[in-house]
């Protein structure tokens, strides 16, 4: 594990906590009353003596009795528009997808002022054991950071715009029609080819201009060997960004905000 404290910390300048559940990595941040990180815990997955949830379970930072948001990055998530929606119906939704399973615990979260309704879930036994001992704790689909990242960015949009995180073995994608929402998921891919492919897929199926549409790349791209040299062979208006910082850090934990991943900048509150 990896721990980031600012120049002059202790627990009691601790006021809210925030997790990001990785399939390669666990990120629990520490914020103040001002919302400036005050710590950093990272638990590296892919290290084989840190997978234990009991790890984060157990670290003080976690166990400390105040407001905590887990967000949970996995492929278990349903987009339901917020006129349709009803909250008896979590499991309901979840059903539609490939992968439901009886023993999720299912969560939800509103986005652009509740027009959108974020479905998401995860693994009960592992619910139970975050929610021990938790007065003030709230679950969300790792994805709702992103999804309220686009929306919040969409005034800024051409026409067609595409706009892609890259993590693990994943992206997700949000595909904007004249800033209208056409298409929110997350998909699995090995290499920039699968990556490829589904980008020409997807704009085909959208009805999007592939010489036209701006396609926005943010996150762990190096590791797919996805660069902007390699991909304006196939796009012409492709942009690697960074995502815009809303994130505050005391003097001595501003390490993380160099990092790729999207809460290192960005976190849906």
């Amino acid at each position: 594990m990896k721990k980031i404290y600012c120049d002059k910390y202790d627990s009691e300048m601790v006021s809210y906590l925030s997790l990001f559940l990785y399939e390669e990595i666990r990120i629990l941040l520490a914020k103040d009353i001002n919302h400036k990180v005050v710590a950093v815990h990272t638990w590296n997955l892919l290290s084989s003596s840190e997978k234990p949830i009991s790890k984060i379970w157990k670290d003080e930072l976690y166990r400390l009795d105040v407001p905590t948001k887990v967000f949970v990055h996995n492929k278990y998530l349903a987009l339901v528009p917020g006129a349709l929606f009803n909250p008896e119906y979590l499991d309901i939704y979840l059903s539609f997808t490939d992968e439901f399973s009886a023993e999720l615990k299912s969560f939800h979260t509103s986005l652009d002022s509740n027009n959108i309704q974020l479905v998401g879930g995860m693994d009960e036994r592992l619910f139970q054991l975050l929610s021990d001992g938790k007065k003030q704790l709230s679950f969300h689909h790792g994805s709702s950071s992103f999804l309220s990242y686009c929306l919040a960015e969409k005034a800024k949009f051409l026409s067609q715009e595409i706009l892609i995180y890259l993590f693990d073995k994943s992206f997700y994608l949000a595909a904007f029609d004249k800033e209208t929402l056409k298409l929110f998921n997350r998909f699995e891919i090995e290499n920039k080819e699968n990556l490829l492919e589904y980008l020409f897929g997807l704009t085909e199926q959208l009805g999007f201009d592939r010489k036209y549409c701006r396609y926005n790349v943010f996150g762990n791209s190096y590791h797919f060997d996805f660069s902007e040299k390699w991909a304006q062979d196939y796009f012409k208006n492709i942009n690697f960004e960074s995502f815009k910082n809303i994130q505050n850090y005391h003097p001595g934990t501003e390490s993380f905000a160099n990092t790729v991943y999207l809460e290192s900048n960005w976190e849906f509150s």
